[in-house]
């Protein structure tokens, strides 16, 4: 059942990628991304209120979770806003460095020990990405960087996530980010605003817009829940390699909606990617059993 979860919820999230990259033609991607926030933190915390009560809404830590929303928040927006520009398959696989960065990160931040095993799966990680990007030939546009960027901040996120994992339900803290994360993105959509020439000028979603808008904070609630669920069902690191899932739904996505088909030198990136984190990830678990 854990895996089945993981599957599940692992598979619907390129779906609001794919989401966010038809929105991207018309929409602002700082307007994109303050839809799937807005409609987060409404469905969480309408979800809170009618299983665990109101109280449920309010973290133990409001300025961590602060900092979790909008590090959460840029990541996001670094996102959508490379999909304008990149095949769905090559951002998420640029994307699944993180676990890579998340590792430089608890060696530097958290003064974590990191053995020569994981530092050679890190680097390998990044070949793979380069593969992607190609920096220096005709192939490689400045939006490709974006997914990297993403993955900084994103990885920054869960490092703070794990500071306060066992101090909130999983629940309110997907609320308490959706909210910080809200708030501040409609203080930036409003100085957008301000420059209505500009690309991050917000425009007057249609009504169907505002369903696809919808739609996208529907799927990260629901994404986030399939996974948490499947975690409390089954162990990490039975669950990890599923997790890779996304990249596989992201190009079948690609392929059938945008045309768009990695090519072979991606095709090795993506493989490297994957075989690197999966590795980085089983050495964690080792390492954690060992202590």
């Amino acid at each position: 059942m854990g895996i089945i979860l993981m599957l599940l919820g692992t598979s619907i999230v390129p779906v609001m990628d794919a989401v966010a990259k038809h929105l991207g033609d018309t929409m602002s991607p700082i307007q994109i991304t303050w839809g799937r926030f807005f409609f987060q933190f409404i469905i969480m915390g309408t979800i809170l209120c009618l299983t665990m009560g109101p109280k449920a809404l309010l973290p133990k830590q409001p300025r961590t979770h602060v900092i979790r929303g909008l590090l959460l928040a840029i990541a996001t927006l670094c996102f959508f806003w490379s999909l304008r520009s990149l095949p769905l398959a090559d951002a998420i696989a640029i994307f699944f460095v993180q676990p890579m960065i998340l590792t430089i990160i608890s060696a530097l931040v958290l003064k974590e020990r990191i053995g020569w095993h994981r530092r050679i799966a890190v680097v390998a990680g990044f070949i793979g990405a380069v593969l992607i990007i190609r920096p220096g030939t005709d192939a490689f546009t400045a939006a490709s960087l974006l997914p990297l960027a993403a993955a900084v901040f994103f990885a920054s996120y869960l490092a703070m996530t794990r500071a306060v994992a066992n101090i909130d339900h999983p629940a309110t803290m997907q609320f308490a980010s959706g909210l910080a994360a809200t708030i501040v993105l409609t203080l930036v959509l409003w100085i957008a605003n301000l420059w209505p020439q500009s690309s991050f000028a917000p425009s007057q979603p249609s009504s169907i817009e505002w369903m696809w808008l919808f739609s996208i904070g529907v799927i990260a609630a629901g994404g986030h829940l399939l996974v948490v669920m499947a975690m409390n069902r089954a162990p990490a690191s039975a669950l990890a390699p599923f997790g890779y899932i996304e990249i596989v739904a992201a190009t079948l996505l690609g392929w059938i909606f945008f045309q768009d088909w990695p090519d072979a030198l991606s095709w090795l990136g993506i493989a490297i990617i994957v075989a690197s984190g999966i590795y980085v990830f089983f050495r964690e678990q080792r390492t954690e059993s060992t202590h």
